[in-house]
């Protein structure tokens, strides 16, 4: 429900601004632009490219391309201090 209403008010306000038509149109596709980037990068797998995914994976392991769980711990808490409050 919060998100809705944010998404709402959001509205609310972009119309507030009296952006003009082709303002408007621009935003319009600007969005419907990232949709379909996201929309891209959301396919589905086919099992040749999850096969070659996990080789890698094994590869790296076996190479010691390997970060241990306190080291990711740390990278996370240095890039997002936010998420460890």
């Amino acid at each position: 429900m919060n998100a809705t209403v944010s998404m709402d008010a959001l509205y609310t306000f972009l119309k507030s601004l009296s952006l003009g038509r082709e303002n408007e149109r621009w935003l319009a596709e600007k969005l419907y632009e990232d949709i379909e980037e996201q929309e891209k990068q959301l396919a589905p797998y086919t099992m040749e490219e999850l096969d070659a995914r996990i080789e890698r994976s094994l590869a790296d392991a076996e190479a010691g391309r390997v970060y241990t769980t306190e080291e990711v711990k740390r990278m996370m808490e240095s890039k997002y201090p936010c998420l460890c409050e």
